[in-house]
C-alpha cells in the first residue's frame, strides 16, 4: 500500500513538479520521512508505474535527473515489463533517453511484448542512438570476456556466458585472438573447458594464421584443444571439501560440510561425519553438471545436474568470497568432467570381447618375442665377427662375402621390424591397463550410486511400515501442501 508521501511523489513526477519532487527527495535524504523511491502507483492514472516511469513518459528531464541522483532504479520494470527507457523511447523524449543512457540504462531489456526500447520507438534519431549504445555495450562485454579468459577468472567468465544476452563467444581482440586463444596461451584449463562446453570454435585462426591449439601452453591444454580430454582425466583427482551454505525451498539456507570426491557431491552436518562417512545428508553425481553464478553476488553459485535438479550454494562471509568461489567452481568442473567421462564411456561390443586376447597370454607372447629378437640380434653379431676373422686370416671368396652381407642386412632389418612390433604390443598392453583402470573407477562410481539407491529403498520399505515418507525421498527443493 502506497504512503501519502509516495502518492505525492507519483503525482509530482507525473506532472513535472520539479521543486516539489526535489523537496520530497531532500526530506528522504535527511531521514525526516521514509518512503520507497521505486514505489508503484495504484490509481487509474499511474497503475503499476514508478515515479521514474511517469517522469520519463511525460518528458520531465529535470525530475528524471533528480530521481536518478537520489537512487531510483534506472532499469525498474512496470507491470507491463517496460523500463523507463521503453517509455521515454516510445514517446520520443530524446533528452530523457540520453539522460537514462548516461546513468547506465540497459537498452537490451525486453518488455512484456518481447520488445526492446529500440523496437518501441518511432523516432529515427533515438533508434540510431540506442543501436550505437548496444554496439558499445556488446563490445564492452566482449572485452570483459576476453579479459576473463586471459586472467583465468572462471567465475567472471561463467557469469558473462550466463547472461540473458551473452557476448559473442568467438569475439576477437586486436590480434584476432578469440577468448579460447587467450585461455590457450595462458594455460587456463578451466576457462578453456568452459568455453568449449559453451560452443567456442577451436578452428578459428588469428591474424597470424594460428589456431588456439597452435598457441596452447602445456601438454594438458594441448590435449584439451585436440579433443582428447579423456587423457586429461587420467591424472589424480583431488578430494575437495569445505563449509558452504546450501539452500532449500522449505528449510532455507543451512550450513553444511560439502565434499567433492570421485565425481560425487555430498553434504554432511559436520566435518567429523564427512571424515567417518557417517550420516550423509545427501549426494549428487556431477555427470554433465553445469555451474552458474550471479555477477551481483560474489558468494553465490548453483549447480544444475544431469536430471535438471538445481543445488544452490553460498560462500561463508568470513572467507574470501571471489577466490573461494573460484576454487569451488574449478573443483566442480574437474569432478564433473571426471564423472561425465566415466559414466558416458562407450562399452566394448560382445564381438570385440570375444576376439580380445587375455592380458596374461599377451604378456607371455611378448616375453618370448623379446627373447627371440635379442637372441637373433646376438647370433647375427657373432656370425659377422666370425666371417670378418676368417676373411682376415684365410680369405673368403667375393660371392660368399656378398651373400653374407645380404644375410646380415636382412637379419638386421628383421631385428628392427621385430623391435617395432614389440614396441607396438607394449603400447597396446598399456592401453589395456588404462581401460582396466577406467572400468575400476567406473565400477566405484556405480557402486556408490547403487549403495545410495539401496539405502533409499530400505528407508522406503521402513516408511511403508511406519506410514510416513522417508526424508531421503522428499527432496529439500520441493514442498507439497498437505491440503492440496
Amino acid at each position: 500500500m502506497t504512503t501519502e508521501a509516495e502518492q505525492q511523489l507519483l503525482h509530482d513526477a507525473r506532472n513535472g513538479n520539479a521543486e516539489e519532487v526535489k523537496q520530497l527527495l531532500d526530506t528522504l535524504d535527511k531521514g525526516e520521512i521514509s518512503f520507497d523511491i521505486n514505489c508503484k502507483g495504484r490509481s487509474k492514472s499511474n497503475m503499476g508505474w514508478t515515479p521514474l516511469h511517469l517522469a520519463c513518459y511525460f518528458g520531465h528531464a529535470v525530475v528524471v535527473e533528480d530521481l536518478l541522483k537520489a537512487g531510483a532504479d534506472v532499469n525498474v520494470l512496470n507491470d507491463m515489463g517496460d523500463t523507463p527507457l521503453h517509455r521515454a523511447a516510445f514517446t520520443g523524449r530524446k533528452e530523457v533517453v540520453m539522460l537514462l543512457l548516461q546513468h547506465n540504462a540497459d537498452p537490451s531489456i525486453v518488455n512484456g511484448s518481447g520488445e526492446t526500447a529500440k523496437e518501441v520507438t518511432h523516432d529515427k534519431d533515438i533508434r540510431n542512438m540506442l543501436e550505437a549504445v548496444e554496439r558499445t555495450q556488446e563490445r564492452k562485454l566482449e572485452e570483459l570476456l576476453l579479459g576473463a579468459a586471459r586472467e583465468g577468472e572462471t567465475g567472471k567468465l561463467t557469469a558473462l556466458l550466463n547472461k540473458r544476452k551473452p557476448p559473442d563467444i568467438n569475439c576477437t581482440d586486436q590480434m584476432g585472438n578469440t577468448p579460447l586463444h587467450c585461455a590457450a596461451y595462458r594455460a587456463h584449463k578451466h576457462c578453456a573447458l568452459k568455453l568449449l562446453k559453451n560452443g567456442a570454435d577451436p578452428r578459428i585462426k588469428n591474424k597470424n594464421d594460428q589456431t588456439p591449439l597452435d598457441l596452447a601452453q602445456g601438454a594438458e591444454m594441448k590435449l584439451i584443444l585436440a579433443g582428447k580430454t579423456g587423457k586429461v582425466i587420467n591424472k589424480p583427482l583431488k578430494r575437495y571439501e569445505g563449509l558452504l551454505w546450501k539452500s532449500s525451498r522449505f528449510f532455507g539456507w543451512k550450513l553444511y560440510w560439502i565434499v567433492l570426491e570421485h565425481g560425487v557431491l555430498s553434504w554432511y552436518r559436520r566435518q567429523a561425519d564427512a571424515v567417518s562417512n557417517d550420516h550423509r545428508q545427501g549426494c549428487k553425481h556431477l555427470t554433465q553438471a553445469v555451474c552458474t553464478v550471479k555477477s551481483t553476488d560474489s558468494c553465490f553459485f548453483s549447480v544444475r545436474c544431469f536430471d535438471d535438479t538445481v543445488h544452490r550454494f553460498k560462500i561463508p562471509k568470513n572467507s574470501l568470497p571471489s577466490q573461494t568461489r573460484e576454487s569451488w567452481l574449478e573443483a566442480i568442473e574437474d569432478h564433473s568432467a571426471y564423472s561425465t567421462h566415466y559414466c558416458t564411456q562407450e562399452q566394448l561390443s560382445s564381438d570385440d570381447e570375444d576376439d580380445a586376447v587375455s592380458v596374461t597370454d599377451l604378456q607371455d607372447t611378448l616375453k618370448k618375442a623379446q627373447a627371440c629378437q635379442q637372441r637373433l640380434s646376438k647370433e647375427v653379431s657373432d656370425f659377422l665377427a666370425m666371417v670378418n676373422s676368417l676373411d682376415a686370416t684365410k680369405g673368403i671368396s667375393s660371392p660368399l662375402l656378398q651373400k653374407v652381407d645380404v644375410v646380415s642386412e636382412v637379419s638386421q632389418e628383421t631385428c628392427e621390424a621385430l623391435a617395432e612390433c614389440l614396441n607396438l604390443f607394449t603400447k597396446q598392453e598399456g592401453v589395456r591397463n588404462l581401460k582396466l583402470e577406467h572400468e575400476q573407477e567406473k565400477n566405484k562410481i556405480l557402486s556408490e550410486a547403487l549403495e545410495t539407491l539401496a539405502t533409499e529403498h530400505h528407508e522406503l520399505e521402513q516408511s511403508l511400515v511406519k506410514g510416513s515418507p522417508p526424508l531421503s525421498i522428499l527432496s529439500e527443493e520441493q514442498f507439497y501442501d498437505a491440503v492440496s
